[in-house]
């Protein structure tokens, strides 16, 4: 069972831990003001979960829709990190790789024969630019790692994973803390965020346990062991 807390009780938490609960506390620190100090946790939270590997925890996936005759493809309004981009086509699944900017004129260049199904890409801003440019209407599945919502009401929660609001409530309480000039409280609440960190990134890039990593040719394959077919 997820060890969900809400905004509501991960604020309470903070206001409990800095001290904060008085009615001369309250108007120097308004809710709105703890529930932004709760959200850059999170976000400083997710940063960690997400450095080693971000696909171990969070994993999205959508279907894209090319257009014939344009390379650029819009991600989706969440998306993070890319993951895996693949394609069915001519009876087999292609898996993209990226292609360098070194590349982009040969893909380009239209005195080059080509068949139009594209099979590299690159992030550009809020698209992929996919390359040789579509022919035709493709679906390629895109994996990927979307961002972290925001908490707004009280009634929001975020699953803890195994009650790490032990970070959340410390990082948000050492806010409040450096803009009262607290300095000891600061130092304490650092001292807390460095005792978990290391856990939180072992966690961050061990949820899988499904055996080991196999070594694989990474000339050919990738870490997943999927091949480039072109």
């Amino acid at each position: 069972m997820s060890l969900n807390q809400t905004l509501a009780q991960m604020r309470a938490g903070v206001r409990e831990f800095a001290n904060v609960k008085g009615t001369s506390a309250l108007a120097r620190h308004p809710d709105a003001t703890l529930n932004d100090n709760i959200d850059r946790a999170l976000g400083s939270l997710r940063r960690k979960l997400d450095a080693a590997q971000p696909d171990q925890r969070y994993l999205a996936t959508t279907t894209l829709a090319t257009t014939a005759g344009v390379s650029l493809v819009p991600l989706p309004a969440d998306f993070q990190f890319l993951i895996s981009l693949e394609l069915s086509t001519d009876g087999y699944r292609r898996w993209f790789q990226a292609y360098d900017m070194r590349e982009h004129a040969d893909l380009t260049s239209p005195d080059l024969p080509t068949n139009g199904i594209p099979y590299v890409y690159r992030l550009m801003g809020g698209n992929l630019d996919l390359l040789p440019v579509p022919n035709a209407e493709y679906t390629p599945q895109l994996w990927y790692v979307p961002d972290h919502d925001q908490l707004e009401s009280d009634g929001d929660t975020f699953d803890t994973i195994s009650r790490l609001d032990d970070y959340i409530i410390p990082y948000a309480a050492r806010l409040i803390a450096i803009k009262d000039k607290n300095w000891d409280l600061v130092a304490a609440c650092k001292q807390l965020i460095d005792e978990i960190t290391p856990e939180i990134e072992a966690i961050g890039r061990n949820r899988d346990r499904n055996g080991q990593r196999k070594p694989v040719d990474v000339f050919m394959r990738d870490r997943w062991g999927r091949s480039p077919r072109r």
